[in-house]
């Protein structure tokens, strides 16, 4: 299972380096098998919010700073409400967290 770590700033997203296997653990440990889970603030910290196991395709208002997408489907985690703005895929089995000051606003489901 490999992992990256996501940069959503308020102009663009970058994604940067796969992380440490070690971190791969925790990602999935945190995040029950099926789910998308966000935090408030980064390296799972502060508040968690879960979907339902296997979310629909679609477009969800979100929030967090800390994503892990436990589903089989890829993931859109979006800059802007509505999924606008700059983006960032998150492939099943993944996490990422967004960069200091920066906040994910949406997300949606797009992979099969």
């Amino acid at each position: 299972m490999r992992t990256k770590l996501i940069a959503l700033g308020g102009a663009a997203l970058i994604a940067t380096l796969p992380l440490a296997t070690a971190q791969t653990a925790s990602a999935s440990s945190v995040c029950r098998e099926g789910s998308v889970c966000t935090w408030s603030k980064n390296d799972f910290g502060g508040t968690k919010r879960t979907s339902g196991v296997n979310p629909s395709h679609g477009c969800y208002p979100w929030s967090g700073k800390t994503v892990s997408n436990q589903t089989k489907r890829t993931i859109r985690v979006y800059s802007d409400v509505s999924c606008t703005g700059k983006r960032v895929d998150i492939k099943s089995h993944h996490w990422g967290q967004t960069k200091p000051g920066a906040t994910i606003k949406s997300i949606a489901v797009i992979g099969s």
